[in-house]
């Protein structure tokens, strides 16, 4: 992925060094840990091309647009650690563009601190199997994380998504929703997690994981856990695994479109809430454009 001309500065991690745009204001690298303040916005290619196991710290402070790219060569393993300092406003757009034979494991810590906010979409539609885990610890009171993802397995792939919200704060919010189509012989897997700590009143956990299932030999599960330790709190979940509508398929298919081209355009359509929430209007057509490509389109 290429630097996006309306970000004002731009890093690439390529396996465990950080190379750094000589014009980037507002970014500190101190052993190895970056520190963003106030930097408007900051793009990160993750380029890993040697196999190993990486970290990756990240400190941020006060309003920024983030767009992480994944760019993984062959199998490897990364851990990010990511601070959200008190009173900041993040929005994340988190792209994995991988094409490797093998399995990519990316492990997320996401810490926010009281009266920060972020929102953030996962775009998992690459050429790759994934072990993914990603963990938002709501530390502050009116700590608030939002979080969508789509993701779409075929061919052979496995991938398994593991999304978790844990309230350590009272006053807290944690949304997540979870879109996955499955097709060909690939295997799918989203757990959902909410967690409120004992204590943390008036907190909110609601989160919804969705699958539709293309054909009969690929898997998938959808599974939604929460864990409450507090009576004054709002939570909520739900999951449906299901086959695609064969009326719809019909109904586009008695509009002219090839049965193969009508599946395209539900894939296409089952992202929509996820594009919808990407506010960055470049990085809503990027999306458009790599969503268009994978089902066909």
């Amino acid at each position: 992925m290429k630097q996006l001309k309306e970000i004002k500065n731009y890093l690439v991690f390529h396996n465990g060094t950080i190379e750094c745009h000589p014009e980037n204001v507002g970014i500190a690298i101190n052993d190895g840990k970056i520190d963003v303040k106030d930097a408007a916005s900051l793009q990160i290619i993750y380029l890993i091309d040697q196999e190993g196991k990486y970290c990756f710290d990240l400190k941020i402070k006060g309003q920024l647009e983030l767009i992480e790219t994944y760019d993984f060569k062959v199998p490897a393993s990364l851990v990010k650690n990511i601070e959200v300092l008190q009173n900041s406003n993040i929005l994340r757009y988190n792209d994995n563009q991988s094409s490797v034979n093998g399995t990519v494991e990316v492990t997320e810590n996401v810490s926010v601190e009281r009266d920060s906010n972020v929102r953030c979409a996962y775009v998992e539609l690459s050429d790759s199997s994934i072990e993914m885990n990603v963990n938002y610890a709501l530390n502050g009171s009116n700590a608030n994380s939002t979080v969508r993802l789509a993701s779409l397995a075929k061919g052979q792939e496995k991938k398994h998504m593991t999304f978790s919200l844990t309230h350590f704060a009272p006053h807290t919010t944690g949304i997540m929703d979870n879109y996955g189509v499955v097709k060909d012989a690939s295997n799918l897997v989203i757990d959902g997690i909410g967690t409120i700590k004992q204590g943390n009143h008036q907190s909110s956990s609601h989160q919804t994981n969705k699958i539709i299932v293309f054909d009969e030999k690929c898997n998938a599960k959808a599974n939604p856990y929460l864990y409450i330790d507090e009576y004054d709190v709002k939570a909520s979940h739900g999951a449906s695994v299901g086959k695609i509508d064969e009326d719809h398929l019909y109904y586009l298919q008695s509009r002219g479109l090839s049965k193969k081209d009508a599946m395209h355009l539900v894939t296409y359509g089952y992202f929509i809430p996820v594009m919808e929430f990407i506010d960055n209007a470049d990085l809503r057509e990027m999306f458009n454009e790599t969503l268009k490509e994978k089902v066909g389109i």
